[in-house]
């Protein structure tokens, strides 16, 4: 009997085993035009395209909500003013990783002012395609979010995300990673008070959004707790520190609302699997392969508590057909013979150095070996 992709994610998550592995992807936005260009058909999105079991995504907004603002601008960069009120230098035409100039939060008195704009409404939500970036998604009033909503063909068949940023990855965004790793020292009040209070936000905006009558299947919390070497702080402080917050995010989630839980963080998060079980989450992304994730190993140790999202390298995705498909064989051989679970995708996101034809061959690759 055939199953829905809804249906193969959500066993997927569970502990279950389907009838195949699943996909999903993040093409950049120059990706995906560059794929136009060379034989994706125009007007259709490439989650559409590739039949990805996990399409769309309900994006919990959890900024300050100022209104952004252009401060310089050249042929090259765009300075702005963010919602949160940070100060970042972007490249225009083109993805890259953003320059932080100011942090929004620089000290208690910063928080103290900005911490009554952190409250839950209407206006913390948007609606688009699973790895598209923040602007390509339909942001507004909630009436027009649950229209974008409503209007989408794929949400009975398909996987839909919640999304929203980890305890950690919220404070980061609004302090910079360096100042946060040194409150976390000096200052652990300071930040208990803040993640207390995005904690809430989340709680109350998970609320409004089954109010309204949006049904997410997943919630996807990205927590870059982790840079190529390991953790960004010791395992013990995150266990006292960050968890317990991150813990009540997925008690809501999970236990009373019923949705799945899968994590991403960037780097090597190996040190924390043990602590983000414990804390609940179901599947653990992208699993980076220049910060020595391997799946191969990983579904030997921890396939029998977690599923796994990722780990296909981009930069092999850019390379010799040949190499592509003895990472996508192995890899899903490997979890297959461990009795893991897998969802196939890159190690992070897919960048334009990725052409058409490599993608849709490892597509079909997905198609040849993904059966279980």
């Amino acid at each position: 009997m055939s199953i829905t992709s809804k249906e193969r994610i959500r066993m997927l998550l569970s502990g279950e085993i389907p009838d195949r592995v699943g996909r999903a992807d993040a093409p950049w936005p120059e990706t995906r035009e560059r794929w136009y260009r060379e034989g994706l058909p125009e007007g259709i999105h490439a989650n559409d395209y590739f039949r990805m079991d996990i399409r769309m995504n309900i994006k919990i907004v959890p900024s300050f909500q100022f209104e952004e603002k252009v401060l310089e601008e050249t042929d090259q960069f765009q300075t702005i003013s963010d919602a949160d009120g940070n100060v970042i230098k972007y490249w225009k035409g083109k993805s890259g990783v953003p320059m932080p100039l100011e942090n929004a939060i620089k000290s208690r008195e910063d928080w103290e002012r900005l911490k009554p704009r952190l409250m839950a409404n209407e206006d913390r939500f948007a609606f688009g395609y699973y790895g598209n970036y923040f602007p390509e998604y339909e942001s507004g009033s909630l009436t027009e979010v649950k229209a974008a909503y409503d209007a989408c063909e794929t949400l009975d068949e398909t996987f839909v995300f919640v999304e929203c940023p980890d305890p950690y990855e919220f404070a980061m965004a609004k302090m910079g990673d360096e100042n946060l790793l040194m409150k976390m020292v000096t200052e652990p009040g300071l930040l208990t008070d803040m993640w207390e209070v995005y904690t809430k936000m989340v709680v109350e905006s998970g609320e409004i959004l089954f109010g309204a009558g949006m049904k997410p299947d997943g919630v996807f919390i990205g927590g870059d707790i982790a840079y190529k070497n390991g953790m960004l702080f010791s395992p013990e402080m995150y266990r006292n520190l960050v968890s317990p917050y991150l813990k009540r995010i997925i008690d809501y989630f999970k236990h009373e609302k019923g949705l799945q839980i899968v994590y991403h963080s960037d780097g090597n998060p190996t040190e924390a699997i043990g602590l983000l079980v414990e804390a609940g989450i179901d599947c653990l992304e992208p699993l980076e392969v220049n910060a020595g994730m391997d799946v191969r190993t990983l579904a030997g140790q921890w396939g029998d508590k977690i599923a796994f999202m990722g780990n296909i390298s981009a930069q092999t995705m850019s390379g010799p057909k040949e190499k592509l498909e003895e990472e996508v064989r192995s890899k899903i051989e490997a979890v297959k013979r461990a009795g893991a679970r897998y969802i196939i995708h890159s190690d992070h996101s897919v960048p334009d150095t990725v052409s058409f034809e490599n993608f849709s061959f490892m597509m079909d690759l997905v198609d040849r070996h993904g059966n279980y």
